[in-house]
């Protein structure tokens, strides 16, 4: 399994996961460069920030809907 399929496993059981948590996980230490592997691939990859803390997790297919005003 490729470090890219590995992180796109570990966001689906662990969504809203930091960088760090990813990286001591996974012992991925460009976590931001497979982030953009995974989009480059056409995941969405979605990122908050959560008091000061970058948060991932996949957006899949079904997730997408319009915000209510």
């Amino acid at each position: 399994m490729t470090q890219t399929e590995r992180l796109l496993t570990y966001l689906r059981a662990n969504p809203g996961a930091s960088s760090l948590e990813i990286t001591r996980a996974l012992a991925l230490v460009n976590v931001t460069g497979r982030i953009s592997d995974l989009r480059a691939e056409g995941h969405v990859i979605e990122v908050r920030r959560v008091d000061g803390v970058f948060r991932y997790r996949v957006v899949e297919a079904g997730q997408l809907a319009l915000a209510l005003p």
